[in-house]
C-alpha cells in the first residue's frame, strides 16, 4: 500500500503564477496539472505526489509562506495482491459516473422500523427509478451507482454475478423515470445486500462521527484530509456474507417523514475479494477498493 497526496490551489492568486511555487518545489508536468479555471485569467493546479516524496513538505511549505490556501485530498492505493487477500473490500464508486436516483425520483421505501429524524434504517421496497435525462451517463458502462450510493450492473454482469455462487446477494429492477410520469425499465440490475455488519470499531480512521443524530447510525462522512480505514472486530466478521452492509449510514441526511422528498442517508458496500475478481474480470473501472481492517478486541 501507498498512500497518494492531491493538493489543489489557485496558481493565478500567487505573484508570478503556478511557477513561483511548482518550480522551486521541482514538481515539473509528471505530477502537476496546471488548466484554465472558472473566471478571467483564473489557474487551477493540481499536484499528484506520494505521501513520502520529499517535495511534498516544499510545496506545502511554499503556499504557506505566500498566504495560499490549498486542499490537500489522501487516499490509499493497493496493489491487486493486496486486494485479493483482504477479508472484505469497501466499494467507493467514482463521483464522475454517478447517476441521480432514489426516493426523489419515485423509488419507494417502508420507514416504519427507520429512524424517524433521520431515516436510517430506511428500506427499499420498489425497483430502482433513475433520472431519465441522465442516462447517457450509463452509456459504454458496466457498473455505475446512484449519487447515494445504490450500485447498479447491466444485465450480463448480474447474470455473471448471479451464478457465481456469491452470498448476501439479490437484485432489484432499475428503471428510468421521467417527468411526464414515463417510466421503463433498462438492461440493468441493481445490487442489493441482505446482510448488515454491526457497527465498525473505534479504531477506524478517515471518517467523521460529529453529526450523529440521536439513532447513532447517520451523520458519518468521509473527510478528504486522512484516507478511509475502516476497521472491524473479528468476533463481528464471523457470519459476514460475500456482500454486505455497513450498520453506519453516511452522508447528510434530509428526512421530515415525506420519502418522495427525502435524502435519505445510505450505508456502504462490502464484500468479499470473490465479488472484486469479477468485476475486474469484466474490465469493470467505474468502482475504486479499499481494504478493510481487522482487529482483535
Amino acid at each position: 500500500m501507498k498512500t497518494e497526496v492531491r493538493v489543489f490551489f489557485y496558481g493565478h492568486r500567487i505573484p508570478g503564477g503556478a511557477d513561483a511555487v511548482l518550480l522551486p518545489a521541482r514538481c515539473g508536468p509528471d505530477v502537476a496539472e496546471v488548466r484554465e479555471g472558472f473566471g478571467p485569467q483564473a489557474v487551477d493546479v493540481w499536484v499528484t505526489l506520494d505521501e513520502t516524496d520529499e517535495r511534498l513538505p516544499i510545496l506545502l511549505r511554499l503556499l504557506e509562506q505566500h498566504g495560499e490556501r490549498r486542499v490537500v485530498w489522501k487516499r490509499d492505493l493497493f496493489t491487486d495482491a493486496e486486494l485479493d487477500a483482504a477479508p472484505l473490500l469497501l466499494i467507493d464508486p467514482k463521483p464522475e459516473l454517478e447517476i441521480f436516483g432514489g426516493p426523489r425520483v419515485g423509488t419507494r421505501y417502508d420507514v416504519t422500523d427507520a429512524c424517524k429524524v433521520c431515516g436510517a434504517g430506511a428500506r427499499q421496497t420498489s425497483a430502482l427509478l433513475v433520472n431519465g435525462e441522465e442516462l447517457s451517463a450509463l452509456e459504454g458502462r458496466r457498473a455505475a451507482s446512484t449519487y447515494y450510493s445504490d450500485l447498479i450492473v447491466e444485465d450480463r454482469l448480474a447474470g455473471q454475478l448471479a451464478s457465481s455462487g456469491i452470498t448476501g446477494l439479490s437484485f432489484r429492477g432499475v428503471f428510468a423515470a421521467f417527468e411526464n410520469q414515463v417510466r421503463f425499465q433498462l438492461p440493468w440490475r441493481q445490487l442489493c445486500a441482505n446482510k448488515t455488519l454491526p457497527p465498525t470499531s473505534p479504531q477506524s480512521t478517515g471518517v467523521i462521527r460529529d453529526k450523529h443524530c440521536a439513532c447513532g447510525r447517520s451523520g458519518v462522512t468521509g473527510t478528504a484530509e486522512q484516507p478511509t480505514r475502516l476497521v472491524y472486530r473479528a468476533a463481528d466478521l464471523a457470519d459476514m456474507q460475500d456482500v454486505n452492509l455497513t450498520w453506519e449510514w453516511f452522508g447528510e441526511p434530509r428526512f421530515n417523514g415525506d420519502v418522495s422528498d427525502a435524502l435519505f442517508p445510505y450505508p456502504w458496500f462490502l464484500v468479499t475479494p470473490k465479488v472484486w475478481r469479477i468485476f475486474q474480470g469484466a474490465g469493470v473501472t467505474e468502482f475504486e477498493w479499499i481494504p478493510i481492517h481487522v482487529v482483535d478486541e
